[in-house]
C-alpha cells in the first residue's frame, strides 16, 4: 500500500511539473509570438484571369509583327506567365537601369507599366541604330541619353497601340503614353502593398531571350472584372492581315470557265435527221444583239462579238448585277403588297 501511494505521488508531481511548462512562456522558448497588424494586410487572392491571358497571348502575336518590323529582324514574343503579387516585389525583380513606361487605359482610372528589362533596352536601341544586336561584354549600367529615351517611346506608342487592338476582342480600352522612367523609384504607380497583376514575356532576338513586362494595378481592373473571369473573348473578330491575303490569292489564282451562247434553234426530229454538210441553221440570235456571257453557267456580262489578233472574240458591254437572294417585304411597292394580300 505505501508502494502504491508513493508511485501515485511520483505521478502528481510530474502532472504538475508538465502544467508549469506550459502555463509558463519564459521557460518554454519554442513558443514564438508573431505580430499581426489588422491595417497592413496583404488580401490573398486565388484563381487565374483567363480573360486576360487570352488579351496578353494576343497582343504577344500582334506585336511580334510590329517589333521584327522596327528592327528589321524575325521576333518571337511569348507570354510566360500571369500572376498577382506586391508592387514592391514586382519593383524589387526589376534591374536597373530599365525602361519604365507609366500609360494608362481609357475609361480605366489608374495607370499601369510597361517594362523593358535592362539587357533588352540596349539591344534594341543597338538594332535601331543600325547595328547587329550582339553584345561581346555585358551591356554596361548606364542612365539614357535623351535621343535614346525619345527611341523608346517610339517604340512603346507602337506597343500600345497593339495593346489596344488586342483588348478589342474583350472590351474597348484605349491605352495612352504618359511618361517613361528609368529608375523604379519614381515609377509608383500604387502603394508597395497594393496587389498587381504582373505578366512577363518573352522576346527572342537573334535566338536569345530577353524579357518585357506588363503591370496592370489589380484594383484597376474592377470594371472589367466580369470579362476577364470569363474570359470570352471573340477571337472571331480577329482579322489575319496574312490569311486574307492568301485566300485572296489563291481565288485569284483559281480558274473558271467562261462559255459565249452564239444562240439556239429548235428544229423537229425529222429535220434533224436530214442535216448534211452545208446546211444552214437559223438561230434566235439577232445580229445587232449582244451575246451572253455565262462564268462557270451563270450569266455574269452582256458582250459583242468580233476579232483580235486573228482569232474570234468578244468585248464586254454590260456587267450583269445579281440579283439579290433574299427580298424584303418592307421594300416592296404598296400596290404589291395589296395585291398579295
Amino acid at each position: 500500500m505505501a508502494q502504491s501511494n508513493k508511485e501515485l505521488n511520483i505521478i502528481l508531481k510530474n502532472i504538475s511539473d508538465d502544467q508549469k511548462k506550459i502555463t509558463n512562456l519564459e521557460e518554454n522558448e519554442s513558443i514564438e509570438v508573431l505580430p499581426y497588424e489588422l491595417g497592413n494586410q496583404t488580401p490573398v487572392l486565388r484563381g487565374r484571369m483567363p480573360g486576360l491571358e487570352a488579351v496578353y497571348d494576343r497582343f504577344a502575336r500582334i506585336y511580334a509583327q510590329t517589333f521584327s518590323h522596327l528592327v528589321r529582324r524575325p521576333v518571337t514574343i511569348t507570354r510566360r506567365s500571369t500572376e498577382l503579387v506586391s508592387f514592391k516585389d514586382y519593383l524589387g525583380a526589376i534591374t536597373t537601369p530599365a525602361s519604365l513606361s507609366i500609360f494608362g487605359m481609357k475609361p480605366l482610372q489608374g495607370h499601369a507599366l510597361f517594362v523593358f528589362e535592362h539587357h533588352l533596352v540596349h539591344i534594341l536601341i543597338d538594332l535601331l541604330f543600325g547595328g547587329n544586336g550582339w553584345f561581346e561584354n555585358p551591356p554596361p549600367k548606364r542612365e539614357l541619353t535623351g535621343i535614346e529615351t525619345r527611341l523608346l517611346s517610339k517604340v512603346v506608342l507602337n506597343a500600345l497601340e497593339d495593346l489596344g487592338n488586342a483588348w478589342k476582342t474583350l472590351t474597348p480600352l484605349e491605352p495612352y503614353f504618359e511618361r517613361m522612367e528609368v529608375n523604379p523609384k519614381f515609377a509608383s504607380i500604387v502603394p508597395q502593398q497594393e496587389v498587381v497583376a504582373s505578366t512577363t514575356f518573352d522576346v527572342e532576338i537573334n535566338r536569345v531571350p530577353y524579357t518585357m513586362s506588363i503591370c496592370i494595378p489589380y484594383l484597376m481592373l474592377d470594371p472589367v472584372r466580369i470579362q476577364i473571369d470569363s474570359g470570352k473573348a471573340n477571337s472571331d473578330e480577329e482579322v489575319n492581315a496574312i490569311n486574307v491575303s492568301r485566300l485572296e490569292e489563291n481565288i485569284r489564282n483559281s480558274n473558271v470557265t467562261i462559255k459565249v451562247a452564239l444562240g439556239e434553234s429548235r428544229m423537229s426530229l425529222r429535220n434533224f435527221l436530214t442535216l448534211k454538210s452545208g446546211d444552214q441553221i437559223t438561230l434566235n440570235q439577232d445580229e445587232d444583239k449582244p451575246l451572253k456571257v455565262l462564268v462557270q453557267g451563270k450569266l455574269k456580262f452582256l458582250a459583242t462579238q468580233g476579232t483580235y489578233k486573228g482569232k474570234h472574240a468578244v468585248q464586254i458591254s454590260k456587267i450583269i448585277e445579281p440579283q439579290p437572294r433574299f427580298k424584303d417585304i418592307l421594300d416592296q411597292p404598296k400596290e404589291d403588297v395589296v395585291d398579295k394580300s
